[in-house]
């Protein structure tokens, strides 16, 4: 046996048939296919992604996004804003914030001493002409020796409690965006062991 193809037997040459490659046609089809596929998810993830600003305020869109219009955030000094029903369900209802200029936060309305455990209403604090604090007035852990967990309007507990937790804001200039899927849980307050 010789190595060039000419001293190959016959019987050793690949028959007519495997010489018949894919008709170039299905190959054009099957890439075009594939390409209208991955443009038609591409563009369907930008409508998703754009959601929040196609919206007309307010308008709960996919992502769980809530879109609020910049009108509806509570000017600094002024207390608390509660959102709630219709829009949200009353365990994602939350209360929006401007403690400073330019920073919005949006507090859950519901707290709990600790995480997984039997949540309360966080309700504004009475008292004051303006709400600056927040109060969970009806949860087991007022009945302590710290009284009822009362909070600034930062989210933190002014009497050694576990903060509030919160919601991704983002504002824009004419909408707020809400994201109810991103809570922001506050760290469980621990105090130090005793000095010796």
């Amino acid at each position: 046996m010789g190595t060039r193809i000419e001293d190959q037997p016959p019987e050793h040459w690949a028959g007519p048939e495997s010489l018949d490659p894919t008709p170039v046609w299905k190959q054009f089809a099957l890439v075009g296919i594939f390409l209208l596929l991955g443009l038609l998810l591409l563009a369907g993830v930008a409508v998703l992604a754009a959601a929040p600003q196609l919206a007309t305020p307010p308008a709960l869109v996919p992502g769980d996004r809530l879109v609020l219009a910049v009108a509806q955030i509570p000017p600094v000094g002024e207390g608390p804003k509660l959102v709630g029903s219709p829009l949200v369900d009353d365990a994602r209802a939350f209360y929006l914030v401007q403690p400073q200029k330019g920073r919005v936060l949006a507090f859950r309305a519901r707290w709990a001493a600790t995480v997984g455990t039997v949540e309360c209403r966080v309700l504004p604090a009475p008292g004051r002409p303006t709400t600056r604090q927040l109060l969970a007035s009806e949860c087991p852990a007022a009945s302590g020796q710290r009284g009822s967990p009362l909070f600034d309007l930062q989210g933190a507990s002014t009497n050694g409690f576990r903060g509030l937790d919160q919601y991704l804001v983002s504002v824009s200039d004419d909408r707020a965006i809400v994201n109810l899927s991103r809570l922001i849980v506050s760290p469980e307050r621990t105090s130090a062991p005793p000095s010796p």
